[in-house]
């Protein structure tokens, strides 16, 4: 199974200014592309990263900020940890400074994965060619997330901004939390243009897959079955149990995974491994309650081949999430500084799955 990562970006300038007054947004770029998946379950199903070696990031920057936040964020998903590789960081620096320049010179208006040659500090293509120009091996499969947003207090600041986007998303959230093994952080910061009142950030994450990778990487994507593999017991979700200051909307992409919505609240996921041929998780109930016991309206959204056997369920308009993957998104933003119920029901492969936890929303 091929699953592309989208990019989290900022549509326009004053529409970054716009979104990042109330706390994130943006906008994205994402495309599809075909499905291979084993007939057997691989040997690395439950394979998991406990431990990785100390990443090389100065402590305070905006890259340690984001490999330490999302490697405790994967931890407690219990997705495993993500390796820091050197080659990454050299081409996701790379498109950060080509995203962040064009962004502000107007070569560009939307955030995307491919490069222009013509444009200023092009360094590749692709998410795929830009890895390769800068080492990885040709059986690697690499997939990428970015965004470009205004440049906070701190470099950390930056760095937690960046990450907050991607985990109060869809398909940036998918695959945040996916099966990759590696990542490369690339930030660069650019000051007031023109006359712009604050600087901008780019920041880009490229994520390497390698173990039991088969067939041809496209340009931006993992294969389904490889890399990290929760066992096919696990229930992964988003937010965690107990997680606290849990964004209230959704930070906005492209493709929207609910255009007809004018502001959706924070995407709730639900993952389990589904890496063999026809896995699927389909749903018998999702639902989202507020202290009183009142349900959130929200809707789910799950991918078109487990439309049958769910209820109540959407099937996903871009085609864009995994397999063994659905979302609830809530139909507006949640309540400030509130404790929310999520609970889950459904089957897997026809094994009945069930999960409830709690979260608490920021200000």
């Amino acid at each position: 199974m091929k699953k592309n990562i989208s990019a989290l970006t900022a549509v326009s300038l004053a529409a970054a200014l716009a979104l990042s007054a109330c706390g994130g947004g943006g906008g994205s770029d994402t495309t599809t592309g075909s499905s291979t998946t084993p007939a057997t379950t691989p040997s690395s199903a439950g394979n998991l990263q406990t431990s990785v070696p100390t990443a090389s990031y100065a402590n305070g920057t905006a890259q340690a900020t984001v490999f330490t936040q999302l490697n405790a964020y994967r931890s407690a998903m219990g997705v495993g940890l993500l390796k820091q590789d050197s080659i990454l960081d050299t081409s996701a620096d790379a498109h950060a400074l080509y995203l962040v320049t064009n962004f502000a010179n107007a070569n560009i208006t939307s955030v995307t994965h491919n490069e222009v040659s013509t444009f200023a500090n092009y360094y590749e293509a692709t998410p795929l060619s830009r890895a390769r120009k800068a080492g990885v091996p040709a059986t690697e499969w690499i997939g990428e997330n970015a965004a470009v947003g205004l440049d906070l207090a701190t470099p950390a600041a930056n760095g937690a901004d960046c990450l907050g986007r991607y985990l109060s998303s869809v398909y940036h959230l998918q695959g945040a939390t996916s099966t990759q093994e590696t990542v490369g952080v690339g930030i660069q910061t650019l000051a007031a243009q023109g006359t712009a009142v604050q600087g901008t950030y780019g920041c880009v994450l490229d994520f390497g897959e390698t173990t039991d990778v088969v067939g041809t990487p496209i340009d931006n994507g993992f294969y389904g079955a490889g890399g990290q593999q929760i066992t096919s017991t696990a229930i992964a979700h988003s937010p965690i149990s107990n997680e606290t200051n849990v964004a209230r909307a959704m930070a906005a992409e492209s493709p929207n995974p609910a255009p007809d919505l004018a502001s959706p609240g924070r995407p709730v996921m639900v993952r389990v491994n589904a890496a063999s041929a026809g896995d699927e998780l389909t749903v018998s109930s999702f639902t989202l309650t507020g202290p009183d016991g009142s349900v959130v309206p929200a809707r789910i959204i799950v991918p078109s081949a487990a439309m049958t056997g769910s209820t109540g369920a959407t099937a996903d308009v871009n085609n864009g999430l995994a397999a063994g993957v659905v979302f609830l998104l809530p139909l507006a933003p949640l309540a400030a500084n509130t404790v929310y119920k999520a609970s889950f029901s459904g089957q897997r492969d026809g094994t009945p799955v069930s999960q409830s936890w709690s979260f608490t929303t920021g200000s």
